[in-house]
């Protein structure tokens, strides 16, 4: 027959090591638990990183994004970025330390020539993790753990990613993963946005050329009609006068004959600079056609527009240069561009019959005619 106080010690035991072992399992679980809640918040930090820099096209923006979101995700104090150019060579861009601020470094050339960055950058390592006693450590003060990765755009190394001083003692499974991610996402980004400014850039350029004069490298037609239309709202909202003034290189046919075509263009640029140097800042210079061009003198009104003709005849002949010039006022002779234009056309018209090298006033029943050659 058992005695039951002989199986009491062992039933304790065994209620005991249970005991244990479900408190081991709950501590693993915990552990995994934590494990998991700082994945989430990791990836939740990853996201919000990934919206932030795909819905900008400023380079600085994505990058300062991108370093701010590996200290905040990764728990890294310190992270840099580096630039790659096309021929390999490595500079120190941008830089974010443990109070989350970023600035551009201070110095370009600031890493360990030889180092496992280096071997990032030219291809032949995916990625470098290590420590600061490794010999191979990008930086001359290298802190703690650290981790690089490159930024590939087109199959090509732009950049470098690198964080270190980790808070943890040692670098965790995910780090490097997310590292690549954080990498891959910026370079996609910074990718778009370049070819956005590209895209931008020549944009520009190609409006810039549609309203610039190949010949003269001033305004032409195209962008006088749409500047002009801008300044006569504004005369007509604030009631101020203008002069519409056009300008006719005189004899350019006898130049072109005598010289050739080059020596008539060279008189073309010649009269578009003397008349760009010495119009008012602020006022519209364009070459409307041929030999004809085109002066705005804006918040101008009838004896200011004499002067101002009258200094650029004498600038002209100054330069051996001779004009037929024809000036309408705004309003007196004409509220909208089409008829300031013919206002000023008949003016220039009167100053041709008239013997040319002479500017004329548009003539109505309320001006007299001026007809001055000088």
């Amino acid at each position: 027959m058992t005695d039951p106080s002989s199986s009491a010690p062992r039933d304790a035991d065994a209620l005991r090591a249970e005991i244990a072992q479900l408190r081991s399992r709950l501590a693993a679980l915990e552990a995994e638990r934590d494990e998991y809640a700082r994945h989430v918040e990791e990836l939740f930090i990853l996201q919000q990183v990934f919206s932030t820099i795909n819905s900008s096209l400023q380079i600085n923006d994505i990058l300062s994004t991108v370093l701010r979101g590996v200290r905040e995700a990764l728990k890294f104090q310190r992270v840099i970025l580096f630039d790659v150019s096309a021929d390999g060579e490595i500079v120190r861009r941008l830089e974010c330390d443990a109070d989350g601020s970023v600035a551009p470094a201070v110095d370009e050339r600031a890493y360990r020539e030889g180092s496992c960055l280096e071997a990032v950058a030219r291809g032949t390592s995916p990625l470098a993790c290590g420590a600061a006693a490794d010999a191979d450590a990008p930086l001359a003060d290298t802190r703690g753990a650290y981790c690089v990765v490159p930024l590939v755009a087109r199959d090509v190394v732009r950049g470098l990613l690198y964080a270190d001083d980790l808070a943890a003692e040692a670098l965790g499974e995910n780090h490097a993963q997310m590292m690549l991610d954080f990498a891959a996402q910026a370079a996609i980004a910074t990718e778009n946005a370049r070819l956005y400014e590209q895209t931008r850039r020549l944009l520009e350029e190609t409006q810039h050329l549609a309203l610039t004069d190949s010949l003269t490298g001033i305004p032409n037609r195209r962008a006088l009609h749409e500047l002009f239309e801008h300044e006569l709202k504004t005369a007509e909202r604030y009631q101020s006068p203008l002069a519409f003034v056009i300008l006719d290189l005189d004899d350019l046919k006898r130049i072109n004959d005598s010289g050739g075509h080059s020596l008539g263009d060279l008189a073309l640029k010649r009269f578009s600079q003397v008349l760009a140097t010495n119009a008012r800042r602020g006022d519209l210079v364009a070459r409307y056609a041929g030999d004809e061009f085109v002066l705005v003198m804006l918040r101008t009104d009838r004896c200011a527009a004499m002067k101002g003709v009258e200094r650029i005849l004498t600038a002209l002949r100054r330069h051996g240069l001779l004009a037929s010039i024809g000036v309408a006022m705004y309003p007196d002779d004409g509220r909208d561009a089409q008829s300031l234009f013919f206002s000023a056309d008949e003016a220039l018209y009167e100053a041709k019959v008239a013997g040319k090298n002479r500017y004329r006033f548009y003539h109505n029943p309320e001006t007299p005619i001026l007809d001055i050659a000088q």
